[in-house]
C-alpha cells in the first residue's frame, strides 16, 4: 500500500500517438482500440479536489493493428474543465466538491444563482460507449459528450433535459439484441421519478430518444441513488436502494456549499426495491419484489429470464462505505479503508401476475439446483410482497464487471472483472467467474500493478461465449516501471501480450472496444 497514492497523481496528457514495445503476440483479427475514460486532474494549481470521482475526465485510447499497439491520451475539454482550468477551483459541483464561483459571471448572476440543473458538471468521466457509429462520454447528470474516438478531441455536448426532461442518468446504458439503447434516468424538478429512456436506431438518436416507462419515488422528498440498472430480452430492472439523495439538501446545495455527496443518506431501516417493467410497453409489473436485507451496488452484471424466472446478477457491497474510501486527503494520507469487499450475488425473482391466494412463507424458485431464495412475507399493513435472499457467486473482492456483450439480457457462463483497489481475494488480478459455480480464473499481476476494467472481444469465427480475449489497462506504480496494454486468451485467461507504453497511463473508470470501422 505504501506507493497506492500514486493511482491518484495529475494524469500526463499524450496527445499524439506513440508506439507502444509488443510482448507477445497479439491475435491478427484483433483490430480497433480501447477506448477509456476516468477522473485524471485532482490538482488545480494550490487547490486539490476532495474525491477522486471528481477529477476533470481524461480520455486515453490503445489503437490495435496487425499486431502493433499505439496509445494517446487527451483531457475532455469539457466546460467544467475549462473553467476549472481558469479559475483553479471547480466552478461546477462534482461528486465530493462542492462549486467555486465562477470569475467569468459578474456578482449579480453569482447572487441570484439558485439549483439549476443546466449548471450541473459536465465532467464525463465515469464511461465512455457507442450510440451508433458515435462516441460519447457520460458522468451522472444530465450532459452527456461527442467525442471524436479517432483523435480523442471534444464534440457537442447532448443536453437530456431538454431532449427528455431528465436531471440525472446513468452512466451506463444498455443495447438489446435489435440495437435500441435504453437508459435509465431521474427527475426531481416536476416530481420525484425515476425514467426508462430508450435511444432508437436511427440517423439521429438523441433526438429521437423517448420516455417509455416512469416509477414514482418511493419516498417524498428523497430519491435513490443508482449507477447502472438489469436488462433482459422482455424485461428492465431498476434497483432503489436505501442510498436516498436529500432533495431539500440539493436544491440548497449551491448555497450551502454542499457537494453530491453531502446530499446523499444512508437508510439501512429500508428494504431493497427491485422495480420490473416490460420492455415492450414500459408497463411497471406490479407484483413488489423486495430484499430485507440492505445493500449497496454500482454494478450490475447481467439479467435474463428462464422457465418463468428473472435472473440477476449484481455486485454487491453491505454499505455505501466504498463512497466514503475514495476522498483523496485520506487516500494520500495511506488510510485507505480495505474493509467492506464488493460481493457478486445471484437474485432469481420469480414472474409473478399477482400474489393473490398464494401462502406466505412457501419457495417460489423452482430452477434446477438454484440456491437463491423468493418467499412471500407480508409488511406492516399485511400486504404481501416476494422477498428475495440472494446466493453469493464466488469469493469477495470482485468488481468492474464486463460479459460478452453478445449475451447481454440472456442466459450466460462467465463474467470477467478485476480485483479494482480491492485488497482482498483478487488483489492486482484480472478474473474470470463462471456464473453457476462460482470458480474462478485469474491472471496475477505484482503487488504494484493495477488492471482496470476489462473489455471482451469476441473472435470473428467464436463458437463458444468465452473465444476471443480479453483487454485490460494496467497501471504500475513503481518508478521507472511502464504501464502497459494487457492481452488474455479469455478461455484461459493466459496471457498473451502485452504493450508497454513509455509515459503514464491514466487510471480510468470505464470503457468500451471500438472495432476498426470507427
Amino acid at each position: 500500500m505504501d506507493l497506492f497514492h500514486e493511482n491518484f497523481r495529475n494524469a500526463e496528457e499524450l496527445a499524439e500517438p506513440v508506439g507502444a514495445r509488443v510482448a507477445g503476440t497479439i491475435p491478427s483479427w484483433v483490430c480497433g482500440s480501447l477506448l477509456r475514460v476516468g477522473p485524471g486532474k485532482f490538482d488545480l494549481g494550490d487547490f486539490t479536489l476532495n474525491h477522486w470521482l471528481d477529477g476533470m475526465a481524461i480520455l486515453y485510447k490503445f489503437s490495435i493493428e496487425s499486431g502493433k499497439v499505439t496509445f494517446r491520451s487527451k483531457y475532455l475539454k469539457s466546460d467544467a474543465y475549462k473553467k476549472a482550468c481558469v479559475a483553479n477551483r471547480p466552478v461546477f459541483t462534482e461528486f465530493g466538491t462542492h462549486s467555486f464561483p465562477d470569475p467569468c459571471k459578474n456578482i449579480f448572476s453569482r447572487m441570484f444563482s439558485n439549483f439549476d440543473c443546466h449548471a450541473m458538471t459536465d465532467n464525463a468521466s465515469n464511461n465512455a460507449f457507442c450510440v451508433e457509429d458515435q462516441v460519447f462520454v457520460a458522468s451522472e447528470t444530465c450532459f452527456v459528450r461527442r467525442v471524436d474516438p479517432a483523435t480523442l478531441d471534444t464534440r457537442e455536448k447532448v443536453d437530456l433535459n431538454k431532449l427528455v426532461s431528465v436531471n440525472f442518468a446513468s452512466s451506463h446504458p444498455l443495447r438489446d439484441r435489435h440495437g435500441a439503447t435504453y437508459n435509465l434516468g431521474g427527475s426531481f424538478t416536476s416530481g420525484l421519478k425515476y425514467h426508462i429512456l430508450r435511444i432508437p436506431q436511427c440517423a439521429d438518436p438523441w433526438n429521437s430518444a423517448r420516455i417509455v416507462g416512469t416509477i414514482p419515488s418511493s419516498f417524498r422528498a428523497s430519491f435513490s441513488y443508482y449507477h447502472s440498472f438489469g436488462m433482459s430480452e422482455e424485461y428492465l430492472l431498476f434497483l432503489e436502494q436505501p442510498l436516498l439523495v436529500n432533495t431539500l439538501k440539493l436544491a440548497t446545495s449551491q448555497i450551502k456549499s454542499r457537494a453530491m455527496h453531502d446530499c446523499m443518506e444512508w437508510h439501512p431501516q429500508e428494504k431493497v426495491k427491485f422495480h420490473l417493467l416490460r420492455k415492450s410497453t414500459g408497463e411497471a409489473v406490479k407484483v413488489r419484489y423486495l430484499c430485507d436485507e440492505p445493500f449497496f451496488t454500482f454494478h450490475h452484471v447481467n439479467a435474463y429470464e428462464d422457465k418463468g424466472h428473472l435472473v440477476v446478477d449484481i455486485i454487491t457491497y453491505p454499505s455505501p462505505e466504498i463512497l466514503d474510501k475514495f476522498y483523496l486527503n485520506k487516500i494520500r494520507a495511506q488510510e485507505f479503508d480495505v474493509k467492506d469487499a464488493p460481493q457478486l450475488q445471484r437474485f432469481i425473482l420469480p414472474l409473478l401476475a399477482d400474489l393473490q391466494g398464494m401462502p406466505e412463507g412457501e419457495e417460489l424458485v423452482s430452477l434446477p439446483g438454484a440456491k437463491a431464495s423468493a418467499k412471500i412475507r407480508k409488511d406492516g399493513s399485511g400486504s404481501p410482497y416476494v422477498s428475495l435472499a440472494p446466493v453469493d457467486v464466488g469469493r469477495p473482492g470482485f468488481e468492474m464487471p464486463v460479459i460478452n456483450p453478445r449475451h447481454t439480457g440472456a442466459p450466460y457462463r462467465y463474467v470477467f472483472g478485476t480485483g479494482g483497489y480491492d485488497m482482498g481475494s483478487f488483489k492486482n488480478q484480472v478474473c474470470k467467474v463462471e456464473v453457476d459455480s462460482g470458480r474462478s480464473q485469474v491472471w496475477r499481476g505484482v503487488e504494484h500493478q493495477y488492471p482496470a476494467e476489462p473489455a471482451f472481444v469476441a473472435a470473428p469465427d467464436a463458437s463458444a461465449e468465452d473465444d476471443g480475449v480479453v483487454l485490460v489497462s494496467v497501471v504500475d506504480v513503481r518508478p521507472d516501471f511502464p504501464d502497459f496494454l494487457l492481452v488474455l486468451d479469455a478461455r484461459t485467461m493466459e496471457e498473451l501480450a502485452r504493450a508497454e507504453v513509455d509515459g503514464p497511463v491514466p487510471n480510468g473508470l470505464h470503457g468500451t472496444f471500438l472495432p476498426d470501422r470507427l
